[in-house]
């Protein structure tokens, strides 16, 4: 209970005397908790026979305080909230303001919603499903296998396009109306991919429950639902207790929930990105709620390959835990090397104290099952593809960046419409200038991270528009986006023409899936005939790379691609990739398993000359995994501090990799300064924000005229973190775009750097 500000205390005192001055205050402190006492154990047997082994009792104990402390937190903070329990200035018998706490707890628990909410009878898939004809192989399995009884993981192998998503909502349906989950959380590599998911699932998620329950997103997605937050507290209501030296429980609970981020884990049903969930076994404030957030649903992760070794290592000690208290989880991939698979597996089963029979099955498609209820039996089915998504995709693999750009421009001229996805901002925004003179807004977009969060959703919808499923010849034709890897997974877009930078095969495969996507005529009119082929020219992925040789220098990528060579460190991986694209196919799902192993097996052979990076990459990615040990709870110690501080929520290192920094956008209007996404007031400033690499902004650079400077720090204070965690960029309208300054770091000083910000091509350095 005493960790109910988000962390365990820092200690336990031995004695009452440093906590209370006089004796009559420990006097009236020992009649309250022997007060409590009666109230809270009155009911109690403790003659069951869990309190039997006092040894097993106590490392239950310890285990289950993890999530006991979460429940404390919440507690607190509907407490906390006046309009259900006032504050009281006289004095009343405890006994009859027990009963009319607990009717006001009742009422409470009602308004704030996070209450589980019953589950809907078993369904068939076509009820959950109208608009699916013919369910795919991997949809009938899922509406059809025996369930166990207790904990299970099932890992989703197949091709994209096979329905991946709509067979783990139908397993989480069926285990829902099992009883066997009361929600579900799905965590997705990035926030473009969490958006376009929560637009698939909000279509159908309340068929699965049996009244009303709400979809929260844990990125800021236009949906945003507000009602949560401000039924806990009302915005800038206090306790008005001025002896309480800390924050207030009004003011933690209210900077917390405004973050959607985090409520998205109490709501019944939740999309976000997977950081979301890592962060529930985080050493940061409020982990607590986060795990309890987890608890009874089915924890599902997208594009589970996305997670470096770091994430890995973080997301299997989510599913220990999760697994320790009889959660489910149902992971997705279109591409999963073995090694990686075996680790999940095993985490999930030491949650129960198990052990997962090996396997090395290399069939493909392949779905993988396993629960406590059977820990001996691994269940390994081989799925069948469906036609339609059977496809051979050509590869054309170009070191001459002038030989892609005429052929982009060429299949511009013939009416197609084309993406090129880059490694880096920096690449995408030189590709952007290369045809920013030759083509008119309208027919040239520009999608990256480095955009604030309002006009980044408004960019999703126009690529949407323009490339998604319902997207019409004229909305298409002549149209070019550049974009970074934000747009290679989950984004149901559809290009005649897809261009990559070289990246390793399991991003080269994401990337391919935007390829002739849909089925559409050769005039781009989309076919509602499933077995009708596509009309367009056979599908060629073109691959942008370092000039192939088979003896590579060591410098190989570097030389070529100086920006890429940071992003994608193991230049063997590069090599290996590029090897097999020299063959010209991609044959799936034939080729899947060949092409991931050949890359990210353990046998895959690398030239001499890239042994020593590869040596290099693998010692980081072995102190990474290390350090996501070191980084993340202890569940057998129980809720209580280890020998390193807790993180503040704002800097839980759920990725590690370059430090970025949330920079606020505001615009000088009539000497204030309002937030650059004014036109949606209610969350103006989330809306507002850009997330930079921290080297590129490390501080504010603060007005220097005082009428100036106080209007900045008045804007400051108004933020959600109140400056503590982000940076407020002032920008003031010119004829460059608008503009602003703020500091960047070169060894031990600081430099005025002034930056421009544009809604069609984002925030970049002006002298970019």
């Amino acid at each position: 209970m005493t960790g109910h500000h988000g962390q365990p205390p820092r200690e336990f005192a031995k004695a009452l005397d440093p906590h209370f001055q006089y004796p009559f205050d420990q006097r009236a402190a020992f009649e309250f908790v022997q007060a409590m006492r009666g109230m809270f154990l009155s009911d109690i047997d403790f003659e069951h026979p869990c309190f039997a082994d006092p040894r097993r009792f106590l490392n239950v104990s310890r285990q289950l305080s993890w999530w006991l402390a979460g429940v404390a937190v919440l507690a607190d903070w509907i407490g906390s909230n006046q309009s259900h329990f006032p504050y009281r200035s006289q004095a009343q018998d405890l006994t009859a303001y027990w009963q009319t706490a607990r009717q006001a707890a009742s009422r409470a628990l009602s308004d704030v919603g996070v209450l589980p909410v019953p589950a809907r009878p078993a369904m068939a898939f076509e009820q959950l499903f109208p608009h699916i004809q013919h369910p795919s192989p991997l949809q009938a399995w899922a509406s059809q296998v025996a369930l166990p009884n207790g904990a299970q993981i099932h890992l989703l192998e197949d091709v994209t396009g096979s329905g991946k998503t709509e067979a783990a909502m139908m397993l989480t349906h069926r285990l829902m109306s099992e009883g066997l989950a009361e929600g579900f959380y799905m965590g997705l590599p990035t926030m473009a991919t969490a958006n376009a998911m929560y637009g698939r699932l909000s279509t159908f998620y309340a068929c699965l429950f049996d009244g009303m329950a709400s979809l929260s997103l844990a990125n800021g997605q236009r949906d945003l639902v507000a009602a949560f937050a401000e039924s806990v507290l009302q915005p800038g209501q206090t306790e008005r207790d001025g002896h309480q030296l800390d924050d207030t429980a009004t003011a933690r609970c209210t900077a917390w929930l405004a973050d959607h981020n985090k409520r998205a884990l109490l709501a019944p049903a939740g999309a976000g990105t997977i950081d979301q969930a890592l962060m529930a076994v985080l050493q940061g404030k409020h982990q607590s709620l986060r795990l309890l957030g987890l608890f009874r649903k089915v924890v599902i992760v997208d594009e589970v390959h996305a997670c470096d070794a770091y994430m890995q290592g973080v997301l299997e000690q989510v599913l220990r835990a999760h697994a320790s208290v009889g959660g489910s989880a149902i992971l997705l991939s279109a591409t999963l090397p073995q090694r990686m698979k075996q680790a999940l597996l095993d985490a999930f089963a030491e949650g129960g104290g198990q052990l997962v029979p090996a396997s090395s099955e290399t069939r493909y498609p392949l779905v993988t099952s396993w629960s406590f209820a059977e820990p001996g039996r691994i269940d390994l089915l081989a799925m069948p593809t469906r036609a339609d998504v059977r496809r051979t995709v050509d590869v054309r693999y170009l070191a001459d960046i002038d030989e892609v750009v005429e052929g982009i421009r060429a299949a511009l001229a013939e009416g197609r419409c084309v993406c090129w996805m880059r490694n880096t901002v920096a690449e995408a925004l030189d590709a952007h200038a290369r045809f920013a003179a030759e083509l008119t807004p309208d027919r040239l977009m520009l999608f990256h991270a480095r955009f604030s969060l309002g006009d980044r959703l408004d960019m999703e919808g126009r690529i949407l528009q323009h490339f998604g499923p319902q997207s019409t010849p004229s909305l298409r034709q002549g149209r070019l986006v550049i974009a970074t890897q934000v747009a290679e997974q989950s984004l149901d877009a559809d290009w005649d023409l897809v261009v990559s930078d070289l990246a390793p095969i399991d991003r080269l495969i994401q990337r391919a899936g935007r390829l002739q996507r849909h089925r559409r005529s050769g005039a781009g009119e989309r076919l509602a005939d499933p077995s009708q082929p596509d009309g367009r020219a056979r599908a060629c992925l073109w691959v942008h790379g370092p000039r192939w040789q088979e003896s590579p220098s060591a410098t190989w990528v570097k030389d070529a691609f100086p920006k890429s060579a940071k992003v994608y460190p193991h230049h063997g991986q590069l090599w290996l990739t590029a090897r097999l694209l020299q063959e010209g196919q991609l044959r799936m799902p034939e080729d899947a398993r060949r092409l991931i192993e050949g890359v990210f097996g353990q046998d895959a052979e690398l030239p001499a000359s890239l042994m020593q990076n590869a040596v290099q990459v693998e010692g980081k990615a072995m102190s990474e995994a290390s350090e996501s040990q070191s980084n993340t709870i202890k569940l057998a110690s129980g809720y209580q501090r280890g020998i390193t501080d807790w993180w503040d929520d704002a800097r839980t290192p759920s990725r590690l990799g370059e430090p970025s920094v949330d920079v606020v956008l505001a615009c000088w209007e009539g000497g204030h300064l309002r937030p650059w996404a004014a036109s949606r007031p209610e969350h103006a400033w989330a809306y507002s924000t850009v997330r930079v690499p921290q080297r590129l902004i490390a501080e504010a650079a603060e007005p220097e005229d005082e009428a100036a400077l106080a209007a900045w720090r008045q804007a400051q204070s108004s933020l959600p973190d109140q400056g503590k965690w982000s940076i407020l960029l002032a920008l003031q309208a010119s004829d460059f775009g608008w503009r602003g300054a703020a500091l960047m770091k070169q060894g031990d000083r600081q430099i005025r750097r002034d930056w421009v910000y544009d809604p069609l091509s984002g925030l970049k350095p002006l002298s970019s």
